[in-house]
Order: structure tokens, then sequence, then C-alpha cells
């Protein structure tokens, strides 16, 4: 989620949802980890409105094998 106003409360009201596994906010993106995008952007929306919170852009991007490997090892692929 990108240029969100208030990610921080957004992203602590997001963490208690069962289909949202990681929540994170950082210079006005909130960075959701969860396992169907489809299921859980629309409780996502809901909880934007619900709390007044503007957001302007939704990304959703597929783990690849290099982010897959970073959250299993903490470190990244080598060339």
């Amino acid at each position: 989620l990108h240029q969100v106003d208030g990610g921080q409360r957004l992203a602590k009201s997001l963490s208690t949802l069962k289909s949202i596994h990681q929540s994170n906010a950082h210079d006005g993106e909130v960075v959701l980890n969860v396992a169907a995008a489809e299921v859980a952007l629309p409780f996502v929306l809901a909880k934007a409105s619900e709390l007044g919170l503007s957001i302007r852009t939704v990304e959703i991007r597929e783990p690849n094998l290099e982010t897959v490997f970073l959250h299993l090892t903490g470190r990244a692929l080598r060339d």
C-alpha cells in the first residue's frame, strides 16, 4: 500500500486480522505479508476506511525465489 496517511495506525490495526501474517509501516507505505491478497484486500480497504485513512495505490507482488530465501535465511542470494 503506497502513500498511506496514518500508516502506523493501519499496520497496527491490520496485525490483528487472521489473513494478515505480518504488517509494517515506513515512509508512507504499509507492507503486508498475506497468504492470499484477493482475500485480504477487501478487509484491508475496509479497515482503512473505518479508520478514516486514505490509500492512494495498492501493489500486489508475488514472492520469488530470492524473497523466499531472504525470509527463510535472513540473507540475500549471492551471484
